[in-house]
């Protein structure tokens, strides 16, 4: 779980959600039920538990399907009151389909075993409306538009990421900018993350755009320092100022949040047509032009990605007042122009460490996004319920995390049948509440949980062994409810204490415990972590390690459909924003390898894996050489000459790796590639030979398709060439990870 980046978020969310659990207490203390006060409290407590993972970004639609999925679980739970043997087979399959279905996650699960467990202080009917009116209460809350949910102001937030690209753009030419690319992705991946997490303000609108545009200026960064690494091989950078260049586009993109002077912009332009009418002596100098003329064109589109972003700006950071935007009537959804704002969900699944390559179209690839917008709601509403169901196999890590739940509760629930321990719902609660997709995590968390159930069962057993009135446990209550939640990112233990110790109060309004049930609850916690530790260990330890080379040779076939779908935009046979997607789709795969490795680390017995550190490092280079070849295809080629092949022989040797891969065999590399680069070399030979006629005949000539072709091929040289190094690495080293 993520740490709280402000401490404002971590105490307004202890806050609210705590206020969500002791208000009903307060008023069923002061209006003489104090028992309905705690029915609905546990059932604010349930609700409000689904927003630990994020605070910030929980969303209504998540709150309420937490408030359904409480009503299924208490209505599950009256039922198995006076048949105890249906909750063997009935709470594991609640409680694996809460993983399977997040949206479901493990509210009906507990909300079915606390109801089965304690005696009702109610009738059915009314505990379950109580029960709801708490889940309403918190659900309603937390996702009120409080000032903790907004971490920090989104104008503070994108400024942050423009100064970060600011700084790769201005580490172009040194050595540092590898590691500032990672940042500023990092950066920028945050912003898009806290701009989805506010789509309740009305200005979200401009933010989306500010943040595409930062997107795209941050594509053109990476073409930049491509071209400027080809282009010093050619002609000396200080002969045509490209360092002034570069000081100019940092500061253009720095003044969109600063207040600054107006930026001086450097006439490239001009500085290389005085170097063209030097004549170029030889193939090489007019090489260099033409690369430069590349960075002409990459510096005009960034320039172009700060004055569209302008506007959002001035919106962003002149608001003064923020107004909750009203929900729109469906059917005003054809009528609204796409907004640019790309895959704006701020759903898990995203790393830091990502490329920022979201679409920027609102449709669906290769759908324009007037076409998507005269989709009827009907099918894409039926289409986004497909695609979020799960993928019934055993290869998929939820259904396997799911099965490992559902077993650990069949035995805590049949161990809780046959023996009728007291207060027995904390042994499959423990189960529940602990295990994890792997050991390592599952014994990390068990000790966290012991530990905090200890101290907090102590400290509520002192206070049910004193006794005191309603209202000093309703503070106590409201007190420890504040901790848990507010502490609940910085360490689990925190929340393990103090949850226990808020949990038992609330009962104790519902039902009346002794001193006792603390110490009863910590050997059932103790049970229920052995329980858990065991299906971790028995069910697939090791999943992520064995599951590796398939997660290699998927990264390697994704790069290989980037690079065909590239070759297809240069051939005009594909949009561009369709390699934009592919490239896009490839870094989720890269990302997907460095989870893998990552939970490797926590699995028994697991061996670290060889050159895959080297492999995603390779990927990530490309992925920046196929953002440059696509780049420069913004304009028309004209004849492209062996480009495509050398793109497709790249793809070829990608596959073929993948296939190695999978066979667990060393890959055995052919000589497509560099068949393709020569012929790449003689086209290139050709067109400057052609090229240095024309400018004989007459130098003002500037309009050719020869000189057009010229451009671009000698754009993408450095980058084919780049690809075809990179290519042989990565299957060279995936091949031998193990």
């Amino acid at each position: 779980m993520a740490r709280f980046d402000d401490s404002g978020l971590a105490v307004g969310f202890g806050l609210v959600a705590g206020a969500s659990v002791v208000i009903p207490l307060v008023v069923g203390v002061a209006v003489g039920h104090p028992v309905d006060g705690g029915v609905v409290g546990i059932g604010a407590w349930l609700v409000a538990v689904r927003a630990n993972a994020d605070p910030p970004g929980v969303r209504a639609v998540a709150m309420l399907a937490g408030v359904l999925s409480l009503a299924f679980g208490t209505v599950l739970g009256v039922v198995v009151i006076d048949r105890e043997w249906l909750l063997i087979p009935v709470a594991p399959l609640v409680a694996g389909a809460g993983i399977l279905w997040p949206l479901v996650g493990s509210t009906a699960a507990l909300a079915l075993l606390i109801t089965a467990a304690n005696p009702l202080p109610v009738y059915p009917g009314a505990h379950l409306g109580l029960q709801l009116l708490g889940g309403l209460l918190a659900a309603v809350l937390i996702t009120l538009p409080w000032a903790w949910r907004r971490t920090r102001p989104l104008s503070a937030t994108l400024g942050e990421a423009a100064e970060e690209l600011a700084v790769l753009i201005e580490s172009t030419m040194s050595g540092s900018w590898d590691s500032q690319r990672v940042r500023a992705s990092s950066v920028l991946q945050a912003a898009r993350t806290a701009c989805a997490r506010h789509r309740w303000e009305r200005r979200s609108r401009e933010a989306e755009q500010v943040t595409a545009g930062l997107r795209r200026i941050f594509y053109e960064a990476v073409a930049l320092h491509d071209l400027a690494g080809a282009v010093g091989r050619e002609v000396p950078p200080d002969r045509v100022g490209l360092s002034e260049l570069v000081e100019s586009l940092a500061a253009s993109v720095r003044s969109l949040f600063q207040l600054a002077e107006k930026v001086e912009s450097v006439d490239f332009g001009a500085r290389i047509d005085a170097l063209r009418g030097e004549r170029p002596g030889d193939e090489r100098e007019l090489l260099g032009l033409v690369l430069l003329r590349q960075i002409a064109h990459v510096a005009d589109r960034i320039r172009e990605g700060v004055a569209e972003s302008r506007s959002g700006v001035r919106s962003l950071t002149g608001a003064v007042m923020v107004i909750p935007q009203l929900p729109e009537w469906p059917g005003a959804r054809k009528r609204r122009p796409s907004s640019g704002s790309g895959d704006s969900t701020g759903e898990p699944g995203w790393s830091a460490d990502q490329d920022v390559l979201g679409s920027s179209e609102s449709g669906p690839p290769g759908v324009p996004p007037v076409e998507s917008a005269r989709e009827s709601l009907v099918p894409d509403v039926i289409s986004r319920v497909v695609g979020r169901l799960p993928r019934v196999s055993l290869d998929s890590p939820d259904v396997r995390h799911s099965l490992r739940v559902g077993l650990g509760t069949v035995v805590a629930c049949v161990a809780i049948v046959l023996f009728e321990p007291l207060h027995a719902q904390w042994l499959a609660l423990t189960v529940l509440l602990v295990i994890q997709p792997t050991y390592g995590e599952t014994l990390a968390k068990v000790w966290a949980r012991i530990l905090g159930s200890v101290i907090g069962g102590l400290a509520a057993a002192l206070v049910l062994l004193i006794a005191p009135g309603d209202w000093v446990r309703v503070v106590m209550v409201g007190v420890a409810a504040m901790l848990a939640f507010g502490l609940v990112a910085v360490h689990y233990a925190y929340w393990a204490t103090f949850m226990t110790m808020c949990v038992l109060l609330l009962i104790d309004f519902q039902t009346p415990l002794s001193p006792d049930a603390a110490a009863i609850r910590v050997g059932l916690t103790v049970c229920g972590a052995l329980i858990a530790l065991a299906c971790t260990r028995l069910l697939w330890p090791r999943g992520e390690a064995v599951r590796l080379a398939e997660r290699v040779a998927r990264l390697l076939e994704s790069h290989a459909e980037a690079a065909r779908t590239v070759a297809d935009v240069s051939r005009g046979n594909r949009p561009e924003r369709l390699a934009v997607e592919r490239i896009h789709l490839a870094a989720r795969e890269a990302e997907a390898v460095a989870q893998s490795v990552s939970s490797i680390a926590y699995e028994p017995g697991a061996v670290p894996p060889q050159h895959v550190d080297e492999v995603l490092d390779t990927a990530r280079r490309i992925r920046d050489d196929l953002m440059t070849v696509t780049t420069v295809l913004r304009e028309d080629p004209g004849e492209v000459g062996p480009a495509p092949g050398v793109l497709d022989a790249v793809a070829d040797r990608l596959a073929a790796g993948a296939e190695a891969v999978r066979i667990g065999e060393p890959y055995q590399s052919g000589g497509d590639v560099d068949s393709r680069l020569a012929d790449l070399g003689g086209w290139l030979g050709k067109l400057a030979d052609r090229r240095l006629d024309e400018l004989a005949a007459d130098p003002a000539d500037s309009r050719t398709r020869v000189r057009r072709a010229l451009l671009h091929a000698a754009a993408t040289d450095q980058a084919l060439r780049a690809l075809s190094e990179g290519s042989a690495h990565i299957v060279k080293e995936a091949s031998i990870t193990k």
